[in-house]
Order: structure tokens, then C-alpha cells, then sequence
């Protein structure tokens, strides 16, 4: 993006660079039928300081999860978290009349943050403390504190960070079910 975009890109891409680079948009989605799009926001960043920031918060998060549910379940939960982040925010911004670009990795990210709440708490009541002993406050702190500042701060998509929070909850669960049938 550096490349065609300039140096500005570091910062504050423009809209049209992000479109072109695979940024959601509800109305590409739905009425060009651009449907990619909902996966490669995922990975496409408005600047260097979100990348970053998404990237400390995946890695924070993604390496207890990952230890919980192995490497490919953790792959699978991360994408699908993401494109259902990214199709709540197509939904709500064009149901609400205001479709609006979205890019980042953090409706995936809260989908991690999701399965990995829902593994915790199953893990946590199906076995002893003193066995199993993971701290989940400040995951409950990082869900909590992100949502109540996405609705504080114009530009954060909540509605992409909840819809990946679901979509990892409930892959939490699924994830807890196929354990238990082994």
C-alpha cells in the first residue's frame, strides 16, 4: 500500500486506497456481489498504529486460545470470527442507512477473545481450580473497556467487534462440544 499509496499511508490511508486493497464496504458486498471482501478486511489495516495495536492484542490473546484449541481450530475460529465481524458491520451500517469502509483484524481479534472466554469458563467449571487456574478478568476487562470505548470514539466499528465476539463465542462453544465427544 506504501508503495502506491505514499508515505500517508503510514498513518491515515485514503478511502479509495483502502476499497482497492479489499476494505469492506456494505454496498461492494451486497450489491456488486464482492463477498472477498468480507475475509481480505481482515487483514488490511488503516495504518501502521492499528496494525500494531491489533497485532499486540492477536498475540496477547492468541497464544492461550491457540494452546487450548491446537493451531487449526485456532485458524478456522480467527476467520470465520472475522468475516462475521466484518458481515455485522456491512449489516448494521446499511440497515442503519450510513454504509461505512471497514478494515482491521479486530472483529477477529474479539472472536478470539470470545472462543477463548467460552473455553476458559467451561475448562475453568469442568475441572478444579488448582488444576486448571487461568485468570479471565482482564480478558472481561479487554471486552468490556474496548466496547465502551468503540461507542466513546467515532471511526471504531463496535459493530464488527461484536459480531466477531459472537461468532468466537459460539465457535467456543462448538469447540467444547467436539471436545466433549472424544
Amino acid at each position: 500500500m506504501v508503495l502506491v499509496g505514499g508515505n500517508s499511508v503510514i498513518t491515515s490511508p485514503s478511502t479509495n486506497l483502502l476499497l482497492q486493497f479489499g476494505a469492506s464496504y456494505g454496498q461492494y458486498v451486497f450489491d456488486y456481489g464482492e463477498f472477498w471482501r468480507l475475509l481480505t478486511s481482515n487483514y488490511l489495516h488503516i495504518g501502521l498504529p492499528h496494525l500494531l495495536f491489533n497485532m499486540w492484542c492477536l498475540y496477547s490473546i492468541g497464544l492461550e486460545l491457540e494452546e487450548f484449541m491446537g493451531s487449526t481450530f485456532f485458524l478456522f475460529t480467527y476467520t470465520v470470527s472475522g468475516i462475521g465481524g466484518s458481515l455485522a458491520s456491512c449489516l448494521y451500517y446499511m440497515s442503519i442507512g450510513y454504509p461505512t469502509v471497514s478494515a482491521g483484524a479486530s472483529g477477529a481479534i474479539f472472536g478470539i477473545a470470545g472462543a477463548l472466554l467460552v473455553v476458559a469458563l467451561y475448562i475453568g467449571s469442568k475441572y478444579n481450580r488448582n488444576q486448571f487456574n487461568y485468570d479471565y478478568s482482564s480478558l472481561l476487562f479487554f471486552i468490556g473497556f474496548n466496547i465502551v470505548y468503540g461507542f466513546q470514539i467515532s471511526g471504531i466499528d463496535n459493530a464488527a467487534h461484536l459480531g466477531g465476539l459472537l461468532f468466537g463465542g459460539l465457535l467456543g462453544i462448538i469447540f467444547t462440544l467436539v471436545r466433549e465427544t472424544k
